[in-house]
């Protein structure tokens, strides 16, 4: 008698420490987010914006028969972030569920002003995805792109998130927006989305903030500059390039998808010297010149001047981030903090100041592979 009381409660124990799914919610009892974003209204108070998926309105197809949308999209303002979400919460009958958020938008307005305390809940909660891909509206609001009907996806949140894959980017996302932020050495680079001329939101560039002033919007690039600024701060994986050359009488056109590049600081007396190496390989998609590719001097030739071209555009670039925006996007701080540790700590705190003085020499190296199928140009002039 005495070992079966024993065994019955060797039996029990397990189950009363056993805390079982006591606070789990049915999906049907869930509202999943697909995007959130935050921005400022037009008398400045802060506006949390979600997209809400509809799964019974998505899927559905031809036979599904189904009359709802696919998302739906929601907006409420508060005082602070947690304030808004659960003025947000107080309006629909499930619980939010942000778990699986693709997308985070922040509006112009906002960062405009600063967005390093109104992000701070997304990127503290534990619900957070730090998946989550970031972007910055540029000329618009958050609630305007996820209101937006894409082309081919339910709703825009995955289209975006799409996208940067399908031009070669690598995927931002909201863990290496917080290590930007928290590092010593660069300053954030996010991509931008705007209104293109066909009336959808899409990629446009990149936006340049400033962590050391609130996380503040200081300027944009355009996609071209952008194109350069990721190349070197090693965020780009492929991409279309078009140069024109001379010698040729126009234009030829490549896809660089074998993409490296290689940074070094020096330190020469009391001044630091940024070498930037660009490489890359891949393949003539377009030939106007009049030049045949399948000629070695003449691929010789175009790969000088699309070398020499690109070289000279990113200079360019670097020198204008430099003297107009001062931010340093490229990380060239955490290269002299890996190379030069403990010089480093002497200048940290100094690098902003620092950074426009820095002498950067920019070598560019693009090899054509494949000249195509074709040799010279069909319009032969």
């Amino acid at each position: 008698m005495k070992s079966t009381a024993i065994i019955f409660f060797q039996l029990l124990i397990p189950l009363l420490m056993t805390t079982g799914c006591w606070n789990l919610k049915e999906p049907d009892q869930l509202a999943f987010v697909g995007g959130n974003g935050l921005d400022l209204t037009e008398d400045g108070k802060l506006e949390a914006s979600a997209l809400l998926v509809t799964p019974s309105g998505v899927g559905g197809g031809q036979s599904g028969g189904d009359k709802k949308g696919s998302f739906h999209v929601m907006n409420a303002t508060g005082k602070n972030v947690s304030d808004a979400l659960a003025n947000m919460q107080t309006m629909i009958s499930r619980v939010v569920f942000a778990g699986h958020r693709d997308i985070f938008l922040v509006g112009q307005k906002l960062a405009e002003k600063g967005m390093g305390d109104t992000i701070d809940p997304f990127m503290r909660s534990a619900q957070s995805d730090m998946r989550a891909m970031i972007y910055v509206v540029k000329n618009g609001r958050p609630k305007d792109v996820f209101s937006s009907k894409p082309f081919f996806d339910p709703f825009i949140t995955t289209t975006l998130s799409d996208e940067q894959e399908a031009i070669g980017l690598k995927p931002y996302l909201a863990r290496e927006f917080v290590v930007d932020v928290l590092s010593d050495g660069t300053q954030p680079l996010l991509p931008a989305v705007s209104l293109n001329p066909s009336k959808q939101y899409s990629y446009s560039g990149t936006a340049i903030l400033n962590k050391d002033d609130g996380v503040k919007l200081v300027g944009f690039l355009d996609k071209k500059e952008s194109t350069y600024a990721l190349w070197i701060a090693d965020r780009i994986s492929s991409f279309i390039l078009t140069t024109f050359v001379p010698e040729g009488d126009g234009n030829i056109s490549l896809t660089i998808d074998t993409i490296g590049r290689r940074i070094k600081a020096k330190q020469i007396e009391e001044r630091i010297q940024i070498d930037v190496h660009l490489i890359g390989e891949g393949a003539i998609i377009e030939n106007n010149t009049n030049l045949d590719p399948s000629k070695r001097e003449d691929l010789l030739l175009i790969q000088e001047k699309v070398n020499q071209k690109t070289k000279k555009s990113i200079e360019q670039l670097v020198k204008k981030v430099q003297e107009e925006y001062q931010m340093d996007i490229f990380g060239f701080g955490e290269t002299v903090h890996q190379q030069y540790p403990r010089q480093w700590k002497k200048i940290k705190q100094n690098w902003p100041k620092t950074f426009p003085t820095v002498d950067v020499l920019v070598k560019v190296e693009l090899q054509c592979n494949d000249s195509g199928l074709a040799n010279s140009s069909l319009n032969r002039r």
